[in-house]
């Protein structure tokens, strides 16, 4: 198969039972809804967005207010005060690259929500199997203490029949304290799993949990193509964007800004005089141009602007080779895992033959009941190696969907 056109198909053929998504999928939607960090998380894409209209706009205008100390003399009169108003306006473009700039640097922000919210369902879900996988453990254990209760019933008939030996029954009391030792710290780990799931939650960490059982999993695609919608790319390529249109800005920064005002002047009639124009306000239209000569601090900012640029892009390399690395990681996993969950549906049936076997030659006295013990044994064995690796098969999807953004 074409490494670089790899297309697993996410499927349990020879697994009759899947994971119960009901109760999970709430779990998820509950984690996005309350969890701390993914409500940070979108905040400071809030935030983010409260930058745009911060770039949008104009510099405040200026307003001045003049008052002559000793009274000018002009020829329609004395001059008592100066108002003036002025609006400076950057070079052309300036606005639209600042308002550009701010955009993207929000997407990018954004992005980095979608992630970590992408991350938090794969971390509901890596703490939801393990507690089916101790559940599954718990069940199969008890199975295992009462069918191990009837062998023993079995046993102890045989023995009073003149049969068999007392021994037999006490091989199993040795494996029931085994599996009851078992069981018991399999509950106590439960408590922990079960503190961590609440926490990752939000709420309360006696919360009580509903953990399904199986159920069929619906057959699913993923190929690395898929890699490229992975939001972390997104965030770099946004990263990308921001930093040319900051150069842009740059550039336009470099550019001299203008004014337009207007001033007004209010002039004191001259006395005992008659003339056109006594005493006639004055006003004016003003325009102004800054001079951006410190040409150094242009130059670094638009020099920055590039760096970061190319900081950026070998960071998004960078990214999708990770990406690409755990995606081929978790691609193995899941196969791997598939074909030991096969091996061991085989191994739990064929074991299961056998023991009927030896329980039908056991009672013929043709069978020895250390082989039925022996046997039972690994049947446990191979039921909890089988609930593992049916754990370990949904969280390599879980992973290989976060990475694809499935």
């Amino acid at each position: 198969m074409n490494r670089y056109a790899i297309n697993i198909i996410l499927f349990i053929a020879s697994i009759s039972m899947g994971f119960g998504q009901a109760a999970l999928d709430e779990y998820v939607e509950l984690a996005l809804q309350n969890n701390p960090g993914l409500k940070a998380s979108y905040a400071q894409f809030e935030a983010a967005m409260q930058r745009i209209p911060q770039m949008g706009t104009l510099e405040d205008p200026n307003f001045r207010v003049s008052s002559f100390g000793q009274m000018v003399e002009t020829r329609t009169g004395q001059q008592m005060a100066r108002f003036s108003l002025e609006q400076m306006f950057p070079w052309f473009g300036t606005l639209k690259e600042q308002r550009n700039a701010a955009a993207l640097n929000a997407e990018a922000v954004f992005e980095s929500f979608k992630n970590d919210k992408n991350e938090l369902a794969l971390n509901v879900k890596e703490a939801y199997y393990p507690l089916y996988e101790l559940e599954e453990s718990i069940r199969l254990s008890e199975e295992n203490l009462k069918i191990l209760s009837s062998f023993k019933t079995v046993a102890i008939s045989k023995f009073r029949n003149g049969n068999g030996k007392l021994s037999d029954a006490l091989r199993v009391d040795l494996m029931t304290n085994e599996i009851n030792t078992e069981i018991a710290v399999l509950k106590e780990k439960r408590k922990s799993l079960a503190i961590a799931f609440n926490k990752l939650l939000n709420r309360d960490e006696n919360e009580e949990l509903t953990v399904e059982p199986y159920r069929a999993i619906n057959s699913t695609t993923t190929s690395r193509d898929s890699l490229a919608n992975n939001p972390q790319l997104e965030v770099l390529r946004k990263k990308v964007l921001a930093a040319q249109a900051q150069e842009r800005l740059a550039e336009k920064q470099a550019m001299p800004k203008l004014g337009l005002g207007v001033e007004y002047i209010v002039t004191q009639k001259r006395p005992e005089m008659t003339f056109a124009d006594n005493g006639k306000d004055a006003y004016m239209a003003m325009f102004s141009v800054s001079l951006p000569i410190y040409r150094k601090k242009y130059k670094a900012s638009i020099k920055e602007s590039q760096l970061m640029q190319t900081s950026f892009t070998t960071m998004q390399a960078e990214t999708e080779n990770n990406l690409i690395a755990q995606y081929e990681m978790a691609s193995f996993e899941l196969s791997r895992v598939k074909q030991q969950v096969d091996l061991y549906s085989k191994q739990v049936a064929q074991t299961k033959q056998i023991i009927t076997l030896l329980l039908t030659a056991y009672g013929n006295d043709e069978a020895n009941f250390e082989e039925i013990l022996t046997m039972q044994q690994m049947l446990l064995k191979y039921e909890l190696l089988e609930v593992t690796a049916k754990k370990e098969y949904a969280v390599a999807i879980a992973k290989l969907e976060y990475l694809t953004a499935n």
